[in-house]
């Protein structure tokens, strides 16, 4: 008999100014005791050491095949061409593919992370449950957000060496002092995200 799963799904990057926004899903076995379980919390509320810690023996467990994985990354590029509403679905859509190719449609629920109402193709409609602040008090949830989190971090950090007038390895592209101070200095570099308001401001100039 196929064990049945519930997946999970949360971003990050929604609200930052520059680079991907960054989907994270999980499949965890029902009644199974994680190493990770007792330390998770809402990945904004741990420390960047605790949040690498975790993403590690998260990884960790799906490489034993103890729970499944998948992160989707859709580019600033995009998010310019499309918005950012649609980039936040098309990554979940594609975190969602790569842990459904693992566990087949062996799943109830996909509870995802937010209020806005998602369709995915080849997914009925009537499997998904979406939960305001789920990455707050939802474990499960958290893992999602861990994954897209840390993954996310590291891709700033390599956009960082490439575009190293920006203190991305700092901020992440967020909206901070420092970023915007350094706008002011560089201007937008090609992985901002030129239909965002402070980012338009400043191309208009």
């Amino acid at each position: 008999m196929h064990q049945i799963f519930l997946l999970w799904v949360d971003e990050a990057g929604r609200g930052s100014w520059a680079g991907p926004v960054v989907a994270g899903a999980c499949a965890l076995r029902k009644d199974t005791a994680y190493p990770f379980s007792s330390l998770l919390n809402d990945s904004k509320k741990l420390s960047p050491k605790k949040r690498e810690e975790i993403f590690g023996m998260i990884q960790e467990s799906i490489k034993k095949g103890e729970c499944f994985g998948g992160v989707g990354i859709i580019s600033s590029q995009t998010i310019n061409q499309v918005g950012i509403r649609e980039a936040n679905r098309l990554a979940m859509q594609e975190a969602l593919r790569q842990v459904i190719a693992q566990i087949g449609t062996n799943f109830e629920l996909i509870k995802i992370d937010g209020r806005d109402d998602y369709r995915f193709d080849d997914i009925d409609s009537k499997k998904l449950q979406y939960i305001v602040r789920g990455d707050t008090f939802v474990s499960e949830i958290q893992v999602a957000s861990i994954l897209a989190k840390v993954s996310r971090d590291h891709l700033m950090i390599e956009l960082a060496k490439v575009y190293p007038d920006y203190g991305f390895e700092k901020h992440k592209g967020y909206g901070t002092r420092l970023h915007e101070e350094l706008l002011s200095l560089h201007r937008p570099s090609k992985v901002h995200r030129k239909t965002y308001a402070p980012i338009k401001k400043l191309l208009s100039v």
